[in-house]
């Protein structure tokens, strides 16, 4: 909402100077529009109190002292459980809603605990990847219950520890798929249900990691991994799409995903291609990766989003360095290569210096 608004005032200024719009109803234009929640100190302190909490919670349970009977361990995990989700849910009601996802986010990390005890109370040797998926599933289902993010974060993050456990994720074509490919486009469809910064970044990096798990499992083959890279192209242009509609959050995925494609297409020309030998895609694809580093670039200052305009600035670095290291010392090639990249990127900024001006 604050970058739309923002927009606006440009817009304004524009409108104003041509005389579409009268300067005195700048004012009431733009009162129109809601300024964004932004979180205040207090509010974060009260997210990281009760992710302590949660944490502290799980650390005593796994401290098993001899003190405490087991049981009376569990009793109180199960009112404590039952007191945060009602806790929850009463704050939901009274339209609390940083109050219960807080609670709920507690919540999910109590019913953690709670499964790690049982195992515990019983001598069962169990499966610590079952543990890590059910209090995942647990977590997601509190989050669908209460609308928390906070809990679809913790969810997020104990199916990821499901997934590392007593696997190898990256070991080619028999590994298990990971129950990541199901929850993390889950998470990313709440995150911009929900209107969730921090979920959008843990559900993007999560399909970044689904991503290069596709990719390892065909053997980290070159065209693979390219063909990955235009997937994850697609789906950053998605992404832009949405926050051009000014949809919440829309621009941490299209940030994430340029990062991916680029990263994935970087590494595409250093694989074999059809399992062949040649591991290089040599100086032709170094080209590619630079410009297409500057169309990115470009293209961020263009929607103004800081995270696309660094990737594309740190992607132009990289492959510089790539092209440097290709080149050898043949420093008359390395300037001659520049100078037809930087022909490239000048006359791309004319273009679209004068599309803007014909607009």
């Amino acid at each position: 909402m604050a970058a739309y608004k923002d927009k606006v005032k440009q817009d304004l200024e524009r409108w104003i100077g041509a005389g579409f719009v009268a300067a005195d109803k700048r004012d009431a234009i733009l009162a129109t529009i809601p300024d964004a929640r932004r979180m205040d100190a207090a509010t974060a302190l009260a997210w990281v109190g009760g992710l302590l909490l949660g944490i502290a919670v799980i650390a005593f349970v796994a401290a098993n002292w001899e003190i405490t009977p087991k049981l009376i361990r569990f009793a109180v995990l199960l009112v404590a459980f039952l007191a945060l989700a009602g806790g929850g849910a009463w704050a939901a009601h009274k339209e609390r809603s940083v109050l219960s996802n807080i609670l709920l986010m507690i919540a999910a990390l109590v019913f953690a605990a709670s499964i790690g005890l049982t195992g515990q109370i019983f001598d069962i040797a169990g499966d610590p990847k079952a543990a890590s998926y059910g209090a995942g599933i647990a977590a997601f289902a509190l989050a669908l219950a209460g609308r928390s993010t906070g809990a679809a974060v913790v969810g997020l993050v104990f199916i990821a520890l499901g997934d590392f456990t007593d696997r190898q994720w990256f070991a080619g074509a028999e590994s298990e798929a990971p129950w990541m490919l199901l929850f993390a486009p889950l998470a990313a469809y709440l995150a911009l249900r929900w209107a969730s910064a921090p979920l959008a970044h843990v559900s993007a990096l999560a399909i970044l990691y689904c991503f290069g798990w596709f990719a390892a499992r065909f053997e980290a083959d070159a065209a693979v991994t390219l063909f990955l890279s235009i997937v994850l192209g697609a789906a950053a242009a998605g992404a832009r799409w949405l926050y051009q509609q000014d949809r919440p959050f829309a621009g941490v995925f299209y940030g994430w995903f340029a990062w991916g494609a680029l990263a994935l297409f970087a590494i595409a020309g250093y694989l074999p291609w059809f399992g062949g030998q040649d591991g290089n895609g040599g100086i032709a694809h170094r080209i590619v990766w630079l410009a297409a580093s500057g169309g990115l670039l470009a293209l961020g200052r263009y929607d103004r989003h800081g995270l696309v305009t660094a990737v594309g600035v740190l992607s132009i670095i990289g492959a510089i360095c790539a092209l440097l290291a290709d080149l050898g010392l043949d420093l008359l090639a390395a300037a001659g290569v520049f100078l037809l990249c930087a022909i490239a990127a000048l006359v791309g900024g004319l273009m679209l210096r004068r599309k803007e001006k014909t607009t």
